[in-house]
């Protein structure tokens, strides 16, 4: 079991070199791994602004360029447990619809391709490349049909599927900017819809 008194980003490395990872691939990686177990785990890790800060850090030495690492960021939810669905993210106050509750341009890292995806999740431990390969989405920031691997690297991470009763959603398919659709209460979890996210063509 992983000690949650250190950062994810620091644990001991799962033990498959970027060789290994480019060879069998990210979802080789993931049934190495177990992920699937991790997965169906209701009370996993709620990370810290350490951990984020840790997985930061690996991503500017996988991509050997020191990218700024963002300060945490007040939105208008927290990280707590949904039932049936492990981590999830709950308003922390009344939300009106249209309001901006995630900028994702703040803490999303990018990946162009997919040796760039494989040399961060190398560098992992289980736990945090199980959560990683499962939080990356594909998204279409140019609108001309050439989408890039994204990462969101904070609690944004967290937000499940909620369709077909989502209650936030995209204004453009383009941006990573989310909005609520209708009416949120305090308390209540928030969640987007998967499907909106374009198929990878990435050889991940």
């Amino acid at each position: 079991k992983n000690d949650d008194s250190i950062p994810v980003g620091l644990q001991n490395h799962h033990g498959y070199d970027f060789d290994w990872v480019d060879e069998y691939g990210s979802f080789g990686l993931y049934d190495e791994l177990n992920c699937y177990a991790h997965a169906r785990e209701q009370y996993k890790r709620l990370y810290t602004a350490d951990d984020w800060t840790s997985l930061w850090q690996t991503f500017q030495v996988s991509s050997l360029y020191p990218y700024p690492i963002p300060n945490p960021t007040k939105r208008p939810y927290h990280a707590s447990y949904s039932k049936g669905r492990g981590r999830g993210n709950f308003a922390s106050r009344n939300i009106t619809k249209g309001e901006l509750i995630y900028d994702g341009y703040i803490n999303t890292a990018f990946f162009q391709e997919g040796e760039s995806f494989k040399r961060f999740v190398a560098l992992l431990s289980r736990e945090a490349a199980c959560d990683v390969l499962e939080w990356s989405f594909m998204q279409d920031l140019t609108n001309d049909g050439n989408a890039v691997l994204g990462l969101d690297m904070d609690g944004g991470a967290l937000f499940n599927d909620g369709s077909p009763n989502q209650n936030m959603e995209y204004k453009k398919k383009s941006s990573l900017d989310k909005y609520a659709s209708r009416d949120i209460v305090e308390g209540e979890e928030i969640t987007e819809i998967y499907e909106d996210f374009p198929k990878s063509d990435f050889n991940l």
